[in-house]
């Protein structure tokens, strides 16, 4: 099923990352820079896991009325807060992505990673069909 572009909102969308660079930082705060071949680049202290920069992309989002009792995907309604379609194949995401609709993500100046707690959603499962992808969203809950 193609997606129609009128149909699609800016979003954004962070990956977890295994080992997410920590820079070196001066006295004042600011990132640590060395010059190799020529060109400036950031000083690395160590790695931690973490998010990835968020990125921006277009998709339709459609949300949960909670009116139905039928389980849509093979999940119960309350499950889950809204739907992501997209053209199989078209986004690297698993179900530890983080989403951004409604809030702009904010960044981790020490590692240039998303912050987690300020995304909207996460995914919660991903159903593949022939030529479309449905990407099950969860609200992410403040703690």
């Amino acid at each position: 099923m193609r997606q129609l572009k009128k149909n699609k909102q800016k979003l954004y969308y962070a990956l977890y990352v295994e080992q997410v660079p920590i820079y070196a930082l001066d006295d004042k705060g600011n990132i640590i820079t060395t010059e190799v071949d020529g060109e400036t680049v950031y000083v690395v202290d160590s790695y931690k896991s973490g998010y990835s920069a968020p990125i921006e992309f277009e998709a339709n989002i459609s949300f949960n009325s909670g009116e139905t009792q039928l389980g849509e995907y093979g999940l119960n309604t309350s499950d889950y807060n809204a739907v992501i379609s997209a053209n199989k194949g078209e986004f690297p995401f698993d179900e530890q992505t983080l989403i951004w609709h409604e809030t702009e993500p904010q960044i981790d100046y020490g590692t240039g990673g998303a912050l987690p707690e300020s995304a909207d959603y996460r995914i919660k499962a991903i159903k593949t069909s022939l030529n479309e992808e449905r990407f099950i969203l969860k609200k992410r809950v403040e703690e």
